[in-house]
C-alpha cells in the first residue's frame, strides 16, 4: 500500500517506521529542522523500555503535492495547525485520511473539508519525545491506538505492522472524553513546572485533576455524549476519590514522564487549543477545577508565545 504520513513529530515517525517496515510504501511529510535531520539521519525510532531500536530510509517532501497519489494518508498534526493543512488535503486525489489528532468538537469539520467516505478518526497509543534525531518512545499499556469500529481494514493495517489497536464504536465521543482528561492532566502539570513527580507528590493536585475530569465528564453526561471507556469511568468516576488519587499518584510518578509531560512541554500551545474546544462544549455547566486547571495551561501557554 502507499501510504504519506503527514507530520513526523513523535507519532508520525513511530508510525511511519512501523509501516514501512511492514512492507508498505511509505512517505514522510516534514518541515523546517525535523526535515533537515531526516535528511541526514533518516527515521529512527527507538522503544524506552527495551531499548530496541529501527531505522528505516523514507521518502520525504515538506509539502503536500496535489498531484501525489497514494491509497490513504495519517495525519499527525498537532490540533491547532489542522484547519491550516484541510485546504491541501482536499486538492489531492488520496481517498482516505485517518487523523490521529486531538480534537473535541466532533468530525463534521473534517467531513465538511474531505467528504465523510475520506475520513477516519483515530487516536495513537504511543507517546515520547525526540533526542538526539532519534524518536524515543513508548507504548501506552493503558491505551492502545484507537480507530474507528467503522473501518476494519484500517484496524486490520495496524495490526499487520504490529501496532496495538482497539475499535471503537464512537470514535466521537471517546476523542471528547479523552480531550477532557488531556485539558486537566496538562492543566495540573504546568501548575507542577510540568514536572510529573512534582504533581504525583502534590495529593491536592492530583485531587484537582481527578475532579476536573469528573466535571468535563458530567457536562458530557447532560450533552448526551457517549460514555468513556469502562476502565477510565471506573477510575474516575467509580471509585472512592482517596483510590483515585493514590493510583494517579503512582501512575504519575512512574510513567508520567514519558505518558504525558515531555509531549506537554513541547506542545502547550496545542493543549491550549484543545482546552478551548473542551471549554466551549460544556458551556456554562459547573466545572471550576477544570477552568481552573484550564488557566494554569493558559498562561504557560501565553508565556512561551
Amino acid at each position: 500500500m502507499r501510504i504519506i504520513v503527514f507530520g513526523a513529530g513523535v507519532q508520525g515517525t513511530v508510525f511511519a517506521v512501523r509501516l514501512s517496515l511492514a512492507g508498505h510504501e511509505v512517505r514522510l511529510v516534514a518541515r523546517g529542522s525535523r526535515a533537515n535531520e531526516l535528511r541526514g539521519s533518516g527515521a529512527v525510532i527507538e522503544d524506552i523500555r527495551s531499548g530496541r531500536q529501527w531505522r528505516a530510509e523514507l521518502p520525504m517532501s515538506e509539502g503536500l503535492n496535489p498531484d501525489y497519489t497514494a491509497d490513504l494518508c495519517l495525519v499527525t498534526v498537532r490540533r491547532e495547525q489542522l484547519e491550516k493543512v484541510l485546504p491541501n488535503f482536499a486538492a489531492t486525489p488520496i481517498p482516505r485520511f485517518v487523523f490521529l489528532v486531538n480534537h473535541a468538537i466532533g468530525p463534521e469539520f473534517l467531513y465538511e473539508a474531505l467528504g465523510r467516505k475520506r475520513v477516519v478518526s483515530a487516536f495513537p497509543g504511543f507517546a515520547g519525545g525526540i533526542e538526539d534525531h532519534v524518536v524515543r518512545f513508548v507504548e501506552i499499556a493503558e491505551q492502545a491506538t484507537t480507530v474507528e469500529a467503522s473501518a476494519p481494514d484500517i484496524v486490520a493495517l495496524f495490526r499487520a505492522a504490529a501496532i496495538r489497536v482497539q475499535p471503537i464504536k464512537d470514535m466521537d465521543a471517546w476523542l471528547r472524553r479523552h480531550a477532557v482528561f488531556i485539558t486537566a492532566i496538562s492543566g495540573a502539570l504546568c501548575a507542577a513546572s510540568c514536572d510529573a513527580r512534582t504533581l504525583a507528590r502534590d495529593r491536592n493536585a492530583v485531587n484537582t485533576f481527578i475532579l476536573a475530569v469528573r466535571e468535563g465528564w458530567r457536562a458530557l453526561d447532560r450533552g448526551q455524549i457517549g460514555p468513556a471507556p469502562i476502565a477510565l469511568r471506573a477510575i474516575f468516576e467509580w471509585s472512592p476519590l482517596f483510590f483515585a488519587t493514590a493510583y494517579w499518584s503512582r501512575l504519575l510518578k512512574s510513567r508520567g514522564e514519558d505518558y504525558f509531560a515531555r509531549h506537554i512541554r513541547h506542545a502547550v500551545s496545542e493543549m491550549q487549543a484543545l482546552g478551548i474546544e473542551v471549554l466551549s462544549s460544556i458551556g456554562n455547566a459547573p466545572a471550576p477545577n477544570l477552568r481552573y486547571l484550564y488557566s494554569a495551561l493558559s498562561m504557560i501557554a501565553e508565556r512561551g508565545r
